[in-house]
């Protein structure tokens, strides 16, 4: 009896050891990554510069520079080469200066200072900074090969600085030895600094008042005068420098002479009617035209002269359109811009301001976009810009990112959105051909998409450094505005969300009107109509109450139009009175209305389905919270703020509704549930046929009929299909009984569920995150294909799915499942659910293949649903039942819970996170939790990625720094400052695998970073050069007899001897230099992430010391084991020792 005992004792231990080792997870050999592996950085920053200020030009180099208001700086040159770099105080850049063929840019900035940067480095570095304590800087000059540069100060002095040393020279243009003694009032700010291009002794100093000064250098003392009887604001030189041309603030130019300073030669108005006869007259003065900030005088060869200038219209200022005025002779050339004009630089060819410069082309920066005119073409044609500029043309609301986008489908879209770009270009190429372009380090594809405020929605290819659009697509057009619409504040047909399945080419768009358009991709033209459902609002009747006076045959065969799924078709405020006494009235709304008439509809995105969700009153919207799509299954799910719906794709009609309440069924919610018990109480079962002569059964005065929506028949046709929908639940009232509880009396009734640590409470429950995705548990209920939802409360709930045969999957109802299993104890909104097989590798749901669904209108019988992601003990199942790679779905659990369906089980793990912890569970044992790791603050966006083909999760805090941690132990990767403490910004962070990911930095750029060491390693390549050595244009050639006679001969002087030590000291106090003691921005990184890793490093050393610990512990254990062991050999040595062979 003993011995049989030990016998079962020891089976159990054994059964026991091997559940146990199940259930441990070796993280030695799944968790490979270490901090090391890790780092943070800045790839590459595209769109518009947000705000942007100034603009300069390098001729030589053929850069151009933007500087913002946030003091950011971006540099562009030739497609491909964009690289911006930011003030580390981020005050806002006043004016930008080239240092021609240096290699260097200098900045003027907001707090009065100038900084040098660097450009022939990869990542641009400020190498000099000098502030200015007494006096505010208005703006700077630099003379072509001069290393002297002049400042203009508020008070109207002018300072001299070394761009050598970056030290003050002691030479100074005071304000008060400029004017004419006779002045009585302040000149006001230096509005304008330039040297003559014949004489760079003699500078030109305009102020605000209008004076111009033209200052002897060599002399200390003013050469000549002119006085302009308006404000100037602008001035240039023609390039034999002779006569200059001053812009004023009532939109008259004057052009001067240099012998004669009385009055100007020619006044012009050239946007006016007015007739100017008398030179600075009151007539002049009390023309009507807007100020011209702006302009330029150039040379064309072969050509007049050219008069370039902003501003300046004889429109009111509510009609002021902003433009660029060309003036070549008598002829005058106005530009209408769509946005207001910030500044305008030409694009010559040469440094040499004495030449006469061929210019060819003009840069105009706008508020919003920048433009690139070509002067020499009829109609002054614009450029295409090669850059992407136009990533606001309406604000973006939403992106999403994919990282290993197929190749097939870029190149798909690049086929497509050719046919869409605009026409009315110069054949001509981009004229900025600077620096050098490099590739992508990463070599998957990657893909960008961007919804818009207009309803648009823009396919980027963002695998090279550039970012190149592809496709675009409108969902506006789809839709009408309905007339009673009250909500005129909203953009009803803004993007809300973005789904695509890159394998089968499925993409999901939902507005802000509560509308989602399922496209699908065609290569070719067609011209079907597009389906519509109409979804009722959550908490409306959900039956139709049959009038007794009615008979069944009667009821059945009449077109009835329930409210959870109606038919476009049918119109409730058309009923008439019998119909509304018969019907209960539902109380729905929908604000927008699909177009249901057949058209033509272009080769790309074709419209395969609309969903319309009613408003549940007339102000307030159904917002879309989530969507899951899954090509494999034919299933469409989406959530909102009350509750899921279910739609599948295939048969085009819904298959089930349910509020959030409802996912919980009737029962204590607090804890797990039991799977028997749950499953035999809360089970819900939702069952539809298709076929248009399906009778009603007994049971139909218990049943809630529905009518699939079909927007392909028209008014007059009445031979829609029909989806008669089964109920099984007893928490849903039906006709005669007493109606459910109100969502917030549910809401309240089921408050023990909710984490008392939740800052969630307070408001109803809503559905946040969904993921289809097939499993395999011990639990009954978890096998097969699962729906999981995640919800606002912090709980997940999984919604199991039973597909019909293969055979009949375009005939057969889908049935939906509520597993009666709730996960509670999260803590905040669910944000992303990750999957992981025995050895922790990702799960991914099955997918469809695009080329396959092409065939299925073929209806044919052995249709292949390949799958992303097998598990090993799936595929020997299926190998044992089937030879084929068929899947067969009839095989999952009956209703009647009869027939069940031997798994052979593998374990798999499920990844919960949210907005304030992380947990890891195993599916076979839900109740205990392997691993739990809290956050000190909020996650704002988070998701389960890949990262060197293991799982990590990857996130943003509130604060705005970045965190990675390993899968499944929960051990802190990295966690840096890294985003702007901007909610706007950090809702649209988007992860992608491998360890890069997007955001938008401002609201007209995208910026893309990495948080892989090796990535980043990488990316410094990928930027290229912004600098390439080149040789210094030639000189102008002089006249051999001009030179003879000194005619136009250019005359010099020696700066270093005029601004050098010469001229004394400067004065205290008035600048000093800034020491660069701070590092730079790749440095302060590296010190960043060495403080990271020696805390890191000290929290693994003090977990290897437990570690050690626990060791020597089991290693004193087994000591002592071995000891006792030995003694108890020797005691029955000992007795066996003397006895004789025949006691043994």
């Amino acid at each position: 009896m003993d011995k049989a005992g030990r016998k079962i004792r020891a089976a159990f231990e054994g059964l026991q050891s091997l559940w146990n080792n199940n259930q441990h997870i070796d993280l030695q050999s799944v968790e490979t990554l270490t901090p090391e592996d890790f780092a943070v950085s800045e790839i590459a920053c595209h769109g518009f510069p947000y705000q942007p200020t100034c603009l300069a030009y390098d001729p030589v180099q053929k850069l151009i520079a933007i500087g913002t208001q946030c003091g950011a700086i971006r540099i562009l040159g030739q497609p491909g080469v964009n690289v911006s770099i930011r003030h580390p105080n981020k005050s806002s850049v006043i004016q930008l200066q080239f240092i021609f063929n240096e290699g260097a840019v200098i900045s003027l900035c907001s707090d009065c200072c100038i900084h040098m940067w660097n450009i022939r480095l990869k990542r641009p570095e400020i190498v000099h900074s000098l502030r200015f304590t007494r006096e505010k800087l208005t703006l700077m000059y630099l003379p072509f090969q001069s290393n002297w540069l002049y400042l203009g100060t508020e008070k109207g002095n002018v300072h001299v600085v070394s761009i050598e040393t970056f030290t003050l020279s002691g030479y100074v243009i005071n304000w008060n030895k400029a004017i004419d003694m006779s002045q009585k009032h302040h000149p006001g700010t230096v509005v304008h600094l330039s040297e003559c291009p014949s004489d760079d002794s003699k500078l030109l100093i305009g102020y605000e008042c209008g004076t111009l000064v033209l200052w002897d250098l060599k002399d200390k003392s003013v050469d000549s005068r002119y006085q302009c009887m308006q404000r100037l604001r602008s001035a240039c030189w023609h390039c034999d420098g002779k006569q200059f041309m001053c812009a004023l603030s009532n939109g008259s130019l004057m052009t001067w002479t240099m012998k004669k300073t009385t009055e100007p030669t020619d006044l012009v108005i050239p946007l006016s009617k007015l007739d100017c006869k008398s030179f600075n007259s009151a007539a002049a003065s009390g023309a009507g035209n807007t100020k011209l900030p702006e302009v330029d005088w150039c040379t064309q060869r072969g050509s007049e002269d050219l008069v370039l200038f902003s501003g300046g219209t004889p429109f009111l200022n509510s009609e002021r359109p902003p433009c660029i005025t060309i003036m070549r002779g008598k002829s005058v050339s106005v530009l209408e811009m769509e946005h207001p004009v910030i500044t305008f630089i030409t694009l010559w060819d040469t440094p040499y301001i004495t030449e006469e410069q061929d210019c060819s082309a003009v840069a105009v920066l706008l508020q919003n976009d920048l433009v690139a005119i070509d002067l020499k073409s009829e109609g002054c044609l614009c450029f295409e810009n090669p850059y992407s500029m136009n990533i606001h043309d309406s604000p973006v609301t939403c992106c999403t990112y994919l990282s290993d986008c197929p190749i097939d489908l870029i190149r798909a879209l690049y086929a497509i959105g050719s046919k869409q770009k605009k026409r009315g270009y110069t054949s001509k190429n981009w004229p900025l051909t600077g620096g050098v372009w490099s590739s992508s380090p990463s070599s998957d594809p990657e893909l960008v998409i961007t919804g818009h405020l207009d309803g648009s929605v823009k396919f980027w290819d963002f695998s090279s450094v550039s970012l190149q659009i592809l496709y675009r697509l409108r969902t506006a057009k789809f839709f009408e505005i309905d007339e009673s619409c009250v909500r005129t504040d909203l953009n009803l047909f803004s993007i809300t969300h973005i789904l695509l399945c890159a394998a089968s080419r499925y993409l999901a768009v939902s507005g802000m009107a509560g509308h989602i358009v399922l496209f699908k991709f065609n290569r070719q033209e067609s011209s079907a109509e597009v389906p519509v459902l109409q979804i009722q609002a959550f908490g409306s009747p959900l039956y139709h109450h049959v009038s007794p006076d009615k008979s069944p045959a009667n009821t059945s065969n009449s077109a009835k139009t329930p409210p959870c799924c109606t038919n476009t078709s049918a119109n409730f405020s058309s009923l008439d009175s019998d119909s509304c006494s018969s019907l209960a009235k539902p109380v729905s709304y929908y604000p927008v209305k699909a177009k249901t008439a057949s058209t033509k509809r272009a080769c790309g995105y074709q419209t395969d389905l609309i969903c319309l969700n009613a408003w549940p009153s007339l102000s307030l919207p159904e917002a879309i919270s989530a969507m899951a799509l899954n090509s494999a299954y034919g299933l469409f799910a989406y959530g909102t703020d009350q509750g899921l719906v279910v739609v599948d794709i295939l048969q085009k009609c819904c298959i089930t509704v349910l509020e959030t309440a409802e996912l919980y069924g009737t029962g204590d919610a607090t804890s797990l549930r039991s799977p028997k018990g749950g499953a035999a109480l809360n089970e819900k079962i939702a069952s539809f046929d298709i076929s248009d002569n399906r009778q009603s059964s007994e049971k139909q005065d218990s049943a809630t009929s529905f009518t699939r929506s079909n927007t392909a028949s028209s008014e007059n046709a009445q031979h829609s299909s029909k989806a008669y929908v089964k109920m099984a639940s007893k928490s849903m009232s039906l006709a005669g009984k007493p109606p459910k509880p109100s969502p917030r009396e549910r809401t309240k009734c089921s408050s023990d569920r909710e984490s008392l640590d939740s800052p969630d409470m307070g408001f109803e429950e809503g559905v946040c995150y969904l993921e289809f995705i097939e499993n395999s548990s011990r639990i009954e209920q978890l096998n097969g294909i699962n729906l999981w939802v995640g919800t606002t409360y912090g709980t997940v709930i999984p919604v199991n799915i039973k597909l019909p045969e293969q055979e009949q999957r375009l005939d057969s109802p889908v049935q939906v499942t509520i597993a009666g299993i709730t996960l509670t104890k999260q803590c905040g909104f669910i944000l992303s659910i990750g999957f992981l097989d025995s050895q922790c590798n990702m799960l991914l749901p099955p997918v469809k293949f695009f080329k396959e669904l092409d065939q299925e209108n073929s209806l044919a019988k052995n249709r292949v649903l390949r799958r992303a992601n097998t598990l090993v003990t799936s595929v020997d199942v299926e190998g044992m039942q089937s030879k084929s790679d068929t899947l067969d779905f009839s095989s999952s659990s009956s209703s009647s819970g009869t027939e069940k369906k031997e798994w052979n089980v593998a374990e798999q793990y499920i990844v919960i996170c949210a907005e304030r912890s992380s947990r890891v569970l195993s599916l076979s044992n839900l109740s205990t939790t392997l691993f739990n790791f809290k956050y000190d603050f909020p996650f704002v966006q988070a998701s389960v990625i890949t990262f060197n083909a293991k799982p990590i999760i990857a996130g943003c805090f509130s604060n705005g720094r970045i965190a990675a941690y390993s899968i499944p132990s929960l051990r802190p990767l990295i966690d840096v400052p890294f985003f702007p403490p901007n909610l706007h910004c950090l809702e649209t962070v988007k992860f992608g695998h491998q360890g890069t990911g997007v955001y938008m930095c401002s609201p007209t750029e995208l910026l893309k970073f990495a948080i892989s060491a090796h990535f980043v390693q990488d990316s410094k390549d990928a930027l290229g050069s912004l600098y390439l050595p080149c040789v210094m244009p030639q000189p102008p050639k002089t006249n051999f007899f001009k030179e003879l006679f000194n005619i136009n001969s250019r005359n010099t002087v020696d700066r270093k001897e005029l601004f050098g030590e010469s001229c004394g000291k400067p004065l205290k106090n008035v600048a000093q230099r800034i020491p660069m003691q701070t590092l730079s921005a790749e440095v302060s990184q590296k010190k960043v992430n060495t403080t990271n890793e020696v805390a890191k490093a000290r929290l693994a050393l003090h977990e290897r010391g437990e570690k050690l610990s626990e060791v020597e512990d089991r290693t004193t254990a087994l000591l002592d084991s071995t000891k006792s062991y030995a003694d108890q050999m020797h005691e029955i040595m000992l007795k066996q020792k003397n006895k004789k062979w025949y006691q043994l």
